[in-house]
């Protein structure tokens, strides 16, 4: 008996020395921290070096009134803040380089940025940014597009002032000349009068000609501000129509992969290294979103919400929803390249049909315009009793034939340029 008690007391010794370090393996204590590997120093810095580089990218600042980028941007999803400075374009290449560089030595232009992008043109450049995949947070791409505006506005202020001054030193020269061929004491009124008058002149044309130079240096500016914005739309339309160009074939090595027993992952790597162009470029950032913790329904939401195509957003919600939902997801995806490569066609029949139109407007311009002003230039210059005969001369005729019509047709191949589907 004794034996057995002495076995039991062991055993339960046993039993409460387990427990007790488990509850210190669950349980460290602060002062045993430095004892087991731990420093409070060490974990200080760490966590101080991951909010610096989060703060980099601008995602560990408080937001202001100004967040409205982080609601959602005419109809479109809500946008992540990306508040890089630009100063920060101090590390890049080419001209964002450059305006870098103006923004750390000059940072009173932080000022104009800020003013510009309150203006309501500039409130859809985080969205058309993300679209078109460019790499800069709206500040940076309207800090570039500021340095543009200004100088361009420089080069035009500069090249107009010049071809001023080169118009009006002419006068001036003769008017110093007359006054310094006439003696100073004899000096007649009539001169005088005529030298005043010359002065007064010539200080009209100069103040006529400086606001002219002012004018044309703001709208030039303007303009060039305007056209940088519209940059960003307009590589993300591209952008849609380079997707829709691949899609189909994309969907089909999809589907065809889905029903060899390929995974999802393993497919969209295979749609990546295909090179489908900008279509694989989506596929590739959606692949870093996934390997980054976000799960693959939610990666390919957004990637549904920021891509440029609307063909590619319906397709891959028809994936999300099959994903969630269960089924087939090979005949989903063989489908939807049906449809896709149905809608395409369609559009380029239309197209088709509109060109005819647009080929008619080309042939009149191009072939049947020239022939008939020229026809009529023959008839104004034979018949000069009818008194047309220098509304079309020489002049006229090479403005026409070399300017005009020129730039009409530039026109017409441009619209037929724009309104070709991929």
């Amino acid at each position: 008996m004794a034996e057995i008690r002495k076995i039991i007391t062991a055993e339960q010794k046993r039993k409460k020395e387990a427990e007790e370090q488990e509850k210190r393996l669950g349980r460290i204590k602060v002062e045993e921290l430095p004892s087991r590997g731990y420093s409070h120093a060490r974990v200080d810095e760490i966590v101080a070096r991951m909010k610096q580089r989060y703060e980099l990218r601008g995602y560990g600042k408080k937001e202001g009134k100004g967040a409205e980028l982080k609601r959602k941007v005419l109809g479109a999803r809500a946008l992540k803040l990306d508040q890089r400075e630009a100063g920060e374009l101090i590390h890049s290449k080419g001209f964002a380089r450059l305006v870098g560089t103006l923004y750390s030595y000059f940072p009173f232009l932080n000022a104009l940025t800020k003013r510009v992008s309150s203006y309501s043109i500039a409130k859809r450049i985080p969205y058309d940014l993300e679209k078109a995949n460019m790499d800069y947070s709206a500040n940076q791409y309207v800090s570039m597009a500021v340095v543009a505006s200004i100088a361009s506005g420089l080069v035009v202020a500069l090249t107009t002032l010049a071809l001023v001054l080169t118009t009006f030193s002419k006068p001036l020269a003769d008017m110093a000349a007359k006054m310094s061929t006439t003696n100073g004491p004899l000096i007649s009124s009539v001169v005088l009068e005529g030298i005043s008058s010359s002065l007064v002149a010539s200080a009209i044309q100069y103040f006529l000609a400086f606001a002219l130079v002012f004018l044309i240096t703001f709208v030039v500016s303007v303009m060039v501000l305007l056209i940088t914005f519209q940059y960003p739309p307009s590589k993300a339309k591209q952008r849609g129509k380079a997707i829709d160009k691949e899609l189909p074939f994309a969907l089909r090595h999809m589907a065809t992969e889905v029903k060899a027993g390929v995974g999802i992952h393993r497919t969209m790597k295979s749609i990546v290294e295909a090179g489908y162009g900008e279509l694989s470029v989506e596929f590739n950032r959606t692949i870093r979103e996934i390997e980054k913790g976000t799960s693959t329904s939610d990666a390919l939401i957004e990637m549904s919400e920021r891509a440029p195509s609307e063909n590619l957003s319906r397709a891959v919600m028809h994936m999300v929803r099959t994903l969630n939902t269960g089924g087939n997801l090979s005949e989903i995806i063989e489908t939807i390249a049906g449809e896709v490569s149905f809608e395409l066609r369609m559009k380029m029949r239309d197209f088709v049909e509109r060109l005819n139109l647009v080929g008619l407007f080309y042939m009149m311009v191009g072939i049947v315009g020239p022939v008939f002003i020229a026809i009529l230039a023959g008839i104004f210059n034979a018949i000069p009793t009818i008194g047309l005969t220098g509304i079309l001369g020489t002049q006229a005729l090479f403005l026409i034939y070399f300017v005009l019509i020129p730039l009409a047709l530039s026109l017409i191949l441009y619209i037929i340029k724009v309104m070709q589907p991929m």
